[in-house]
């Protein structure tokens, strides 16, 4: 196409492309200058240094200097990408608008806010993006670019996706206005202090919450407009009942009735983890509102909502002492304690020893009792304060939607959640997803129709203030790729059409081998379906077959809790399940490996499609393992002991297997430079070495 130059008045090529959230795009003709316009004096020469000035400023106390240098990287980025889509065009940087060409002009309502609220519209000569807060303005970088045809399906600059080159602008016709329903936010509860390409990955895909504070890299999730969250089961280790007090007694000594008293009226520091704390008990408020005071004024400074959940033990139950029994139940004890917790530090920050603005969140979950919401009122201190509940179903089903009500487990979690829920507007509910839960091992699993249908039914019926995703991985993404980028782009637009979304992820992603690719991620995510089933943390495959001792047992696998009720009915269902699995993976894992032996010397497709392989190798080998070991159960119950020795040898050969490799994903909470082997990883070689000591002194049953 012939370049024009732009005048004051940009001319636009009035051609449909496309529906912003609230107009049709149109283009503009390919201008021979871009001016990207700060109005910040000196813009010209010195942006590039504001953009990378975040070491030497405090963005809470100089929130000019941090505004100024968010909206400087957003320019940077705007040049950087732009520069990329088109040869031989002059990109510049000033603090006034150019007469000729096309000018980008930024600008921050509250240089003091991390709102992501966000308008862009044409203005004679250009167009101007308008941030509500600094990640606003960030952000409406980022879908100006979005606009262009760029996507960033993973971090990393080889996993972008850059738009064709030299095509014309892409302008919104009307006002692009960008108010995401979720206020709080979308992110992850993870610690990835380590990736400052996954932080910038985030950005670009408009995810605001960061589960980590105090790491070096906290100037640039400042730069970024994170909405900082720490804190969680804060209760076990400030409360440690072994903790060693200033009079020289342990705490449990000192004040055993702060600690919740167990149904049957007696105290045990043996179980001390079965029951919640005693919520009726203001001395022990007054110890822990010192204790997170005291965080929140030395490591965790820049928080901005601290999770205050209670003990992490499923079976926990709430303090049955007379006056917590007037309180109400685990939900309403909870809220007690939080909000007693609010009116300490409300004093606090009118002493001037906290900034104001933190946010507490309390969490409804199965670890602590409190899936049921509150029977009484939500104090008024909490309201006004915007604290928080986050929803955390640790044991949800994958095979059903999660508002499915023929799903015995996830129907009995909505109808515990809903007090949650019809008390939103006065406690805000955020629901907490777990695709890579602790329980799943990294395993390669996808989640593209439960994104599709549960996404937004969080947002647009339960009407959640934010969605975080537990336990997200920084590396090895392979087939979980299309995970966190689904779920990034549908809780920035819950109306996203999932299957064109998909057709162009694979298409781009897997160029000559999308069609293939995307029929084998269709068979694999239908061969997990059952993940929950197989393994969770309540009476999951996996968990009874933790707890069996490797001898032949008295009873049969028990089925009749609410997640295997429907699924399997008995030990048969469960092992033809994984046979059918196993067939299925069997398939994926050989028909993916021939496609990354044709594409050998295609890059970057054979990269992605050989990462995909040996995730999808280590979900195959975990499969058959677990399978197996349920078939030895079987066997050895029924005192079958020749089939029983039949499979001992598959075992053998499979625990070899899975001995000899490991998945080099880091644990769930970083650290460390060891990995587990997949042996480990299945979290059966314990059972497996139960098995075998049983075999060794019981030989002559296995002749």
């Amino acid at each position: 196409m012939k370049r024009i130059k732009f005048k004051s008045c940009v001319t636009l090529l009035l051609v449909v492309v496309g529906l912003c959230s609230n107009g049709i795009d149109s283009y503009a003709e390919i201008p021979s200058k871009i001016t990207i316009v700060l109005p910040y004096e000196g813009a010209s020469l010195n942006t590039v240094f504001w953009a990378t000035e975040e070491n030497k400023i405090d963005f809470v106390k100089e929130s000019e200097k941090g505004s100024r240098c968010t909206a400087a990287f957003t320019a940077t980025e705007l040049k950087n990408f732009l520069k990329l889509q088109y040869d031989n065009i002059e990109i510049l940087f000033s603090d006034t608008k150019s007469n000729t060409g096309f000018n980008i002009v930024l600008s921050v309502k509250d240089p003091s806010s991390k709102d992501f609220v966000f308008d862009m519209e044409q203005i004679p000569g250009g167009i101007s993006i308008t941030g509500n807060g600094r990640t606003g303005l960030l952000y409406g970088g980022y879908e100006f670019l979005r606009l262009q045809g760029w996507q960033w399906f993973a971090p990393g600059a080889e996993n972008q996706m850059a738009p064709p080159k030299n095509k014309p602008l892409v302008l919104p016709q009307g006002k692009f206005e960008y108010k995401p329903s979720t206020r709080t936010g979308r992110g992850f509860e993870s610690n990835l202090q380590r990736s400052r390409d996954f932080w910038i990955w985030m950005a670009r895909n408009k995810l605001n919450i960061a589960y980590s504070t105090n790491t070096a890299l906290m100037p640039l999730l400042y730069k970024l407009g994170m909405t900082f969250v720490d804190g969680g089961h804060v209760y076990e280790s400030v409360l440690n009942p072994n903790t060693i007090m200033p009079s020289g007694k342990i705490l449990w000594d000192e004040h055993r009735e702060w600690f919740g008293l167990p149904k049957n009226g007696v105290r045990d520091l043996k179980n001390w983890k079965s029951v919640q704390f005693c919520a009726s008990q203001p001395d022990m408020i007054t110890f822990l509102g010192d204790k997170i005071l005291e965080q929140l004024q030395t490591r965790l400074t820049e928080t901005d909502i601290m999770n205050i959940w209670g003990i992490d033990h499923i079976g926990s139950t709430q303090c049955f002492c007379e006056n917590c029994q007037k309180i109400g139940n685990a939900s309403d004890q909870e809220i007690k304690m939080l909000s007693g917790l609010r009116s300490h530090l409300n004093k606090a920050v009118l002493a001037g020893k906290l900034r104001p603005g933190v946010q507490l969140m309390t969490i409804a979950y199965d670890g602590n009792g409190t899936l049921e919401g509150p029977l009484h009122d939500i104090p008024e201190n909490l309201t006004e304060a915007g604290d928080k509940v986050i929803v955390y179903p640790i044991n949800r089903c994958y095979d059903h939607n999660f508002f499915d009500k023929s799903c015995a487990k996830n129907s009995l979690y909505n109808k515990q959640l809903e007090n949650w829920f019809n008390k939103s507007d006065k406690i805000r509910v955020i629901f907490g997803e777990y695709y890579n839960v602790s329980k799943y091992e990294d395993l390669p699993l996808i989640f593209i129709d439960r994104l599709k249908e549960d996404i937004p039914y969080y947002v647009n019926t339960i009407h959640s203030d934010g969605v975080t995703y537990m336990h997200a991985p920084i590396n090895n993404w392979g087939p979980r790729t299309i995970t966190q980028f689904l779920y990034a782009n549908l809780l920035s637009n819950p109306n996203l059409n999932v299957d064109e979304f998909t057709d162009n992820y694979f298409s781009k992603w897997y160029g000559p081998y999308s069609k293939e690719m995307k029929n084998f991620y269709r068979i694999n995510e239908n061969a997990w379906r059952y993940i929950s089933q197989w393994r969770n943390w309540s009476a999951s495959i996996l968990i009874q077959l933790q707890d069996w001792d490797g001898k032949p047992a008295d009873m049969p696998l028990s089925f009749t809790d609410e997640l295997l009720a429907g699924h399997f009915n008995n030990a048969k269902d469960v092992i033809n399940s994984g046979k059918e699995s196993i067939r299925d993976l069997k398939t994926v894992v050989q028909g993916v490996d021939k496609l990354r032996k044709d594409a050998i010397f295609t890059t970057p497709y054979n990269d992605r499609i050989s990462e995909d392989f040996r995730l999808f190798k280590y979900g195959l080998n975990v499969m058959e393992f677990m399978t197996s070991m349920v078939e030895y159960y079987e066997a050895l119950r029924t005192k079958d002991w020749k089939s029983g020795n039949t499979i001992w040898k598959n075992l053998v050969s499979k625990a070899f297997e899975l001995d000899s490799y490991v998945v080099p994903i880091p644990g769930q909470y970083g650290g460390g430079v060891s990995r587990p082997d997949v042996l480990t990883r299945s979290q059966l070689r314990a059972v497996f070495n139960k098995c075998k000591e049983y075999r060794d002194s019981n030989s002559s049953l296995f002749r």
